[in-house]
This record gives C-alpha cells, structure tokens and sequence, in this order.
C-alpha cells in the first residue's frame, strides 16, 4: 500500500471544561507518516478547542485557536527550506506588495476575470509586460494551443476561477507558453483577494515554473 501523510488530533478528557453549552479543552495536532513520505519531521502543534452545542446536545460551532505561524514554520522545517514562513495575501493592498520571490498575477473576480497587474518576477517568465496583459484573459498564455475542454481530466484537481471567487483556494499544474513562444510548466496557485466588507473583489494567481524533466508528450492541460 502507497504511505499517505495523515493527521490526528488528541484531546484528553479530564482536561475538558463544560460550562452549560460550552466545551473547552486543549488539544495536540500531530502528523503521522510525514517522514515515511519523505519530510524530515513529523508536525506537532498544540491548541484550544471551544464547541458550543444546542439544548438538544447538537454541535452548533467548533473553533480551534492555534500559532498558524508557528505551524507554517513547521512545515517549512519538514520540507527543508530555508525560507521564511510566508503569508498568504488576503487583500489587494496585500497582493499588491512587492515580492521579487513569486510570479504573481492579480485578476478580476468577476468572468471573464481580467487582468489587473502583474509583477516583475510573472514578467521575467513569461515575458509580458504590465501594459501588454492589462485588461486581457490569462489565456493569452495558452498560446492559441490549448481546447478549453482539456483543462478537466481524470486525477487532475479543479481550478475554476468561479470556484475562487467563492472563497475556495485551487491549484493546479498547467503547460503555459510565454510571449516569445517557449513552452513551460508551471505550477498556479489562485486565492481570493477581499476587501474590507469580506468581499471577494480580486483574484491572486502565484505562478511557479517547474523543470521540464517528464517528455513533451506528457498532457498538463
């Protein structure tokens, strides 16, 4: 059987708290397999758990307070990066940041989901400019190759822009071509950018470009 990474949480019973419809106790995240699948450590993090349950004993709420950043930090070490933990941006303000270390795109949140500004490290690969991609589709890194009807296969994971603008993450991996016609993998990462009214208003697409190690007749689509 292939090993797969999972996660357990622990809780111990005599440190639960009740007070009428309100339960609280600490608890303790733990991976399991992490190494066997190649990380080089297991992730342990502890916690706080509050559920809050109807006068028919059913659970209204779970909340679970932890150190995101300390967790992210983790993985980060399980990986065997040297880089620092990095946020993921909530906002335009916050995408809009200059980042040398990720090809970033930023969009529209409404179909056909516009470009709004790309950053010099998203330039570099695919060799647009601001003004060359601003108010056109992320398409136009199709290269005029690609069947829409192609993006959706067997095993490959969703990425819809409309799923996006919901509030649900995506990624997938993708052949693109830049503007001079060179064709490349990438990895893209689209997250939901909101504004102050939780809002989704924007999209941010993180490109990551991959080595080509597999044979062109490989189908990223």
């Amino acid at each position: 059987n292939t090993s797969q990474i999972r996660a357990y949480y622990h809780v111990n019973e005599d440190d639960m708290l009740l007070t009428e419809d309100v339960l609280m106790c600490p608890f303790i995240f733990r991976s399991q397999d992490a190494v066997l699948c190649g990380a080089l450590s297991e992730c342990i993090m502890p916690g706080m758990l509050r559920a809050q349950f109807s006068q028919r004993n059913k659970l209204l709420s779970l909340e679970m307070v932890y150190d995101a950043m300390g967790f992210m930090q983790q993985l980060e070490r399980a990986c065997g990066t040297d880089n620092l933990a990095q946020v993921v941006p909530g906002s335009l303000e916050m995408a809009l940041a200059p980042n040398a270390h990720e090809a970033r795109v930023i969009t529209l949140s409404k179909s056909p989901f516009l470009i709004v500004s790309v950053n010099e490290a998203w330039t570099r690969t695919t060799k647009y400019t601001q003004m060359e991609v601003e108010g056109r589709e992320l398409s136009i890194l199709n290269g005029g190759q690609i069947n829409a009807e192609t993006s959706v296969r067997p095993g490959k994971p969703v990425h819809k822009f409309e799923e996006v603008a919901k509030g649900r993450c995506a990624c997938s991996t993708n052949r693109h071509y830049d503007k001079e016609g060179r064709e490349f993998i990438d990895f893209m990462s689209s997250y939901p950018l909101t504004n102050a009214n939780n809002e989704v208003t924007h999209l941010l697409h993180v490109f990551k470009e991959l080595p080509t190690l597999l044979s062109p007749s490989h189908d990223f689509h």
